[in-house]
């Protein structure tokens, strides 16, 4: 048009800006304000709308200029403003258009609430989320499908499912959206039976899910373990055809690792014909994570074959995997291609590495690259706090939990077991131990998690290296039995303090015990690597 020497009308303009907007092109978005300037249209409040939400998705700057210039401000204007805020991530400024605009005597309408909502879901807000609800109620645009929608989506960001799901029971003319969010605010309240059920109703309502539903409902499956609706799902991603897409791929074969059913992983996984950097990571967490090390590795080197470059997710998984297997030579290659590349500030990926040096006993450089973290996560510390442990470094374990406790970093159940673990092999009785022992009937109490087996299985170790601590391993035993019934070691420790104490009867009894129970011991052994 303007090659033909034709100059565009004020409908042509709001046209372009919009396909602009949808490109998100910054170039021609400035191009375009230039023209707009030199046309002499900068004063139209429709034109410097449709700007607005051009510039949401580039020079947010730009945006506030044009809406302070503004002298004249309609609804549309305040509510393009209050959308670029929150698309920008500026949730407090979007609180203050929001409260502007009522105070320049702008009744805000049902698009002003679904923009204000997502801005209350992503600061964790309720209490002003809320207000917005009953807003909606007094503008009587509440039950307005996309109102209806943000509400749900609000409250399940939020943290209140119950409220989110009452809500979502209330919409008349549930569309797409409103069952997609719904399903993900279950998935993301950890509540995955929930989410299956939703699914399940949708279904019956004879909706057809997005590709977006398919991933949150083959998540839930796999963390509500349900392997019978997990199978008939996948059989319903290869008959609805999303079998084609690599993120279902993924998550299918994330579910079949969260089953254990490696075999059925390993084909669907064969079965990716374009394998994106998320799939590979997939396999090779799946193996590193679940005790297949040697394929973690094999899986890496066919990756890097295909030239697809890591991220930090694959290098921690491939991390472990050397630690596993014993090879030394991969994992410094590792560490090499973490400097070189700048993932030395990822703490998780670094964290990896403390582990990795530690379990190789060089604990010099797992040191020196704790010191190099200047913001200590949990990980960090539990990387560390266990490196000393296993090298016998008790003290030096106790003192860094002590720096932890100093930082205000709270323990987990992950740093419990290594201070135990660190006391248990080197006897510091002085340094704590024996508190673990005396108040070991109470551990519960103090700690933010449930006791598992690998906590009572650290602790029965120091039992071991405690003398006098019989009957607190008496007790420590009856806590794994219960944990896991063909648990033998806890026996093999229990016998062994009964010998120390000359109680040959006790022995004899749970030898009868551990032969009537049909157990066995198991058997242990040890991998080196040899010729690469």
């Amino acid at each position: 048009m303007l090659v033909n020497g034709q100059s565009p009308n004020f409908v042509t303009i709001l046209s372009v800006i919009r396909a602009i907007e949808n490109l998100g092109f910054d170039n021609l978005t400035q191009a375009i304000h230039g023209l707009l300037l030199k046309m002499g249209f900068e004063s139209e409040v429709s034109v410097v709308t449709c700007l607005l939400g051009a510039y949401s998705v580039g020079d947010d700057e730009v945006a506030w200029k044009l809406f302070d210039e503004m002298p004249n401000r309609d609804l549309f204007l305040w509510n393009a403003m209050l959308s670029v805020c929150v698309k920008s991530g500026q949730y407090f400024k979007s609180f203050e258009i929001f409260r502007g605009m009522q105070y320049n005597c702008v009744q805000p309408n049902h698009v002003s609430i679904v923009s204000m909502l997502p801005a209350c879901a992503a600061l964790g807000n309720s209490a002003f989320g809320r207000q917005i609800h009953g807003f909606s109620i007094k503008l009587v645009c509440h039950s307005l499908t996309n109102v209806q929608n943000s509400l749900v989506d609000m409250y399940a960001k939020c943290g209140y499912l119950e409220t989110s799901i009452r809500v979502f029971d209330t919409i008349e003319k549930k569309d797409l959206i409103s069952w997609r969010t719904m399903i993900h605010g279950c998935v993301k309240n950890e509540c995955p039976r929930t989410a299956l059920h939703m699914f399940s109703r949708m279904k019956s309502c004879s909706f057809i899910p997005d590709e977006v539903i398919i991933l949150d409902t083959i998540g839930a499956s796999a963390e509500a373990e349900k392997v019978s609706f997990g199978l008939g799902f996948h059989g319903y991603t290869l008959k609805s055809g999303f079998i084609n897409f690599v993120s279902v791929m993924t998550a299918l074969l994330q579910m079949y690792v969260k089953f254990g059913i490696f075999e059925s992983a390993t084909i669907i996984f064969n079965q990716i014909q374009w394998k994106d950097l998320i799939a590979w990571s997939a396999m090779i967490s799946a193996y590193a994570q679940s005790g297949h090390p040697l394929n973690a590795l094999d899986t890496f080197k066919e990756m890097q074959s295909t030239n697809e470059e890591p991220n930090e997710i694959t290098l921690v998984s491939v991390l472990q995997a050397c630690s596993s297997m014993g090879v030394q030579d991969l994992g410094e290659n590792i560490h090499a291609h973490v400097t070189k590349v700048g993932y030395s500030s990822n703490a998780f990926l670094i964290s990896a590495l403390i582990d990795f040096y530690c379990k190789f006993g060089r604990i010099r450089q797992g040191k020196a690259l704790f010191d190099e973290i200047l913001v200590k996560d949990l990980v960090c510390w539990s990387s560390m706090i266990n490196g000393y442990g296993i090298n016998g470094r008790g003290v030096e374990a106790l003192g860094t939990f002590s720096k932890m406790l100093n930082c205000g970093v709270m323990p987990n159940e992950v740093v419990f077991i290594s201070l135990l673990s660190a006391c248990s092999h080197c006897g510091l009785e002085n340094e704590g131990w024996n508190w673990f022992l005396r108040d070991g009937r109470d551990l519960w109490n103090y700690m933010p998690i449930k006791p598992d087996k690998r906590i009572w299985g650290a602790l029965l170790a120091g039992c071991r290296s405690s003398y006098g601590s019989i009957e607190m391993a008496e007790f420590v035993v009856e806590q794994l039995i219960g944990l896991d019934s063909e648990n033998t070691s806890c026996y093999v420790v229990l016998s062994n303090l009964y010998a120390e104490q000359c109680r040959w009867e006790d022995v004899e009894r749970l030898r009868k015990l551990v032969n009537y129970k049909r157990l066995t011991k198991e058997t242990g052994y040890s991998v080196l690597e040899a010729n690469s």
